[in-house]
C-alpha cells in the first residue's frame, strides 16, 4: 500500500482567517501574502479563499503570472521587485505593483518605457537590514521615483524585525520621522504587526503566516485567543510498536531517554514529509 500519510489543505480556513484579519484591521486594506507557493499550501488550492482580499503579495514573477491566469484582477505586489529589463516588461503587461528597495531598481525603471506607469512601493530599511533605502536617503529616493514618467503611484513600505516580541517603536519612529509630510499609501504590518500593533496598520497590511493559521512566533499558544484556523492538517498511521526499558534511548542522536518502561508507537512521517 502507499505510505499512509496525507496532507489536507483547507481553503475554508484561509477564508476564515482572512475574515478575522479584516476585522482586526478595519481601516486598512489587505495584501494576502502567497509567496513560496502560498507557504507550500498551493496557490491554486487556496486561491478561491482570497476573494475578499484587496490585493495579493508574492515574490516570484511566475507566481504573479499564475495568479493573473487564475482570474485575479485586483492589485498584485511583487515583494522583492525587479532585477532585469524583462521583469519590468512583465510588471507592465500584468499590471503589477513593484517593491523598489535599491538604486539599481530605480535605474531599471528610469530606462523603461512601459505602456502605462508602474505603481511602486518604495521600501525603507529602518533596521531590518535586509532590503530598502536607509532613512537618511529615503526622501531622495522618493523624489527620484516620483519624477520618473515610468512610475505611477509611489507607496511607502517597511518591514518589522521584532514585531513578534513586542518591540516596533524603534523602527516605527524611524519610519515616521523619515516620511513626515511625504504622500503615499503606507504598508508596514506583517503578521505580527497585524496581531499586536494596531498603531502600525496604516493603509495596507501584509499578513502572511497568520493567513494560514500559524503563529508568527512559532508558538501556537501565542495566537490561541485569535480564533485562527489551520489551513493544513497532516494525518498518518502508527506503522510499528516498540517496548523500551528505563534508560533506553530512541532515535537519531539518542536524544530521548525513557525514564520508565514505555510502549512506543512509530508514526509514518519523516524528513521527506516536511
Amino acid at each position: 500500500m502507499p505510505r499512509p500519510i496525507t496532507a489536507r489543505i483547507h481553503p475554508e480556513a484561509v477564508r476564515h482567517n482572512l475574515g478575522l484579519i479584516k476585522q482586526m484591521t478595519p481601516t486598512s486594506r489587505v495584501w494576502t501574502v502567497v509567496k513560496a507557493n502560498a507557504y507550500g499550501h498551493g496557490i491554486e488550492r487556496i486561491y478561491p479563499a482570497l476573494a475578499q482580499a484587496d490585493g495579493i503579495a508574492l515574490l516570484d514573477l511566475d507566481e504573479a503570472v499564475r495568479v493573473r491566469e487564475l482570474g485575479w484582477t485586483k492589485p498584485i505586489l511583487l515583494l522583492e521587485g525587479i532585477f532585469e529589463p524583462v521583469d519590468v516588461e512583465l510588471a507592465d503587461s500584468h499590471r503589477l505593483t513593484v517593491a523598489i528597495h535599491c538604486n539599481e531598481q530605480l535605474q531599471l525603471l528610469a530606462a523603461a518605457r512601459p505602456r502605462q506607469p508602474i505603481d511602486i512601493m518604495l521600501k525603507m530599511n529602518s533596521g531590518m537590514n535586509r532590503l530598502g533605502f536607509r532613512p537618511q536617503v529615503f526622501r531622495d529616493a522618493w523624489e527620484r521615483a516620483s519624477a520618473l514618467p515610468s512610475v505611477g503611484s509611489v507607496g511607502l513600505m517597511n518591514h518589522f524585525a521584532t514585531a513578534d516580541d513586542g518591540a516596533i517603536d524603534w523602527q516605527l519612529d524611524e519610519f515616521d520621522a523619515a516620511t513626515q509630510g511625504m504622500p503615499g499609501e503606507q504598508s508596514l504590518s506583517n503578521s505580527a504587526g497585524v496581531l499586536w500593533h494596531p498603531r502600525a496598520h496604516r493603509d495596507w497590511v501584509r499578513p502572511g503566516t497568520i493567513l494560514y493559521g500559524a503563529s508568527p512566533t512559532g508558538v501556537a499558544r501565542d495566537v490561541a485567543g485569535f480564533g485562527l484556523h489551520a489551513a493544513m492538517t497532516l494525518t498518518s498511521r502508527i506503522i510499528g510498536v516498540q517496548t523500551v526499558a528505563p534508560q533506553e534511548t530512541i532515535g537519531y542522536g539518542r536524544t530521548f531517554r525513557a525514564d520508565q518502561p514505555m510502549r512506543i508507537g512509530v508514526v509514518a512521517c519523516g524528513y521527506a514529509d516536511g
